[in-house]
């Protein structure tokens, strides 16, 4: 009898995300300088990479210090929580502008687009991409 080699479902280090629009759920794209159509999207960190995981340590250490502090959890606490956890594991936005940012980069652009409730599409479906495991599985269409 042979076992089956879990390690060919290694995952990627990082994974893209392809933003699809709130009204039609059509992928969005943009036009590149020759006109070819480029995807809009969001490159997270995968499960399992040392970004991803140094993520997660942060948002159960923030769970343990409020429960020692005996803090009533909100809904605005939860909310804050998705922010900064999507916000830590964000690698970059492709092709995604947000100019209410007023020139913001990095953690700070990826935050801003978070917290706007108006973009809440935006963290369902990055909630969504991160949840299925096949998004940063390797030899998987999405990674």
């Amino acid at each position: 009898m042979r076992d089956f080699d879990i390690t060919c479902f290694e995952t990627t280090d990082t994974s893209f995300m392809h933003l699809k629009s709130p009204v039609d759920e059509d992928p969005i794209f943009i036009k590149g300088e020759g006109g070819e159509k480029i995807p809009v999207g969001i490159t997270f960190h995968a499960p399992g990479s040392p970004g991803y995981e140094a993520a997660v340590t942060k948002r159960t250490n923030r769970a343990l210090s409020r429960s020692k502090r005996k803090l009533d959890l909100t809904a605005d606490l939860l909310r804050s929580d998705t922010v900064t956890f999507l916000t830590d594991i964000t690698v970059s936005f492709d092709g995604l502008g947000y100019p209410p940012a007023e020139g913001a980069t990095g953690e700070n652009l990826f935050r801003a687009l978070y917290s706007d409730r108006k973009y809440g599409w935006v963290i369902e479906q990055g909630n969504a991409h991160l949840g299925d495991w096949a998004s940063f599985t390797k030899g998987s269409a999405q990674s």
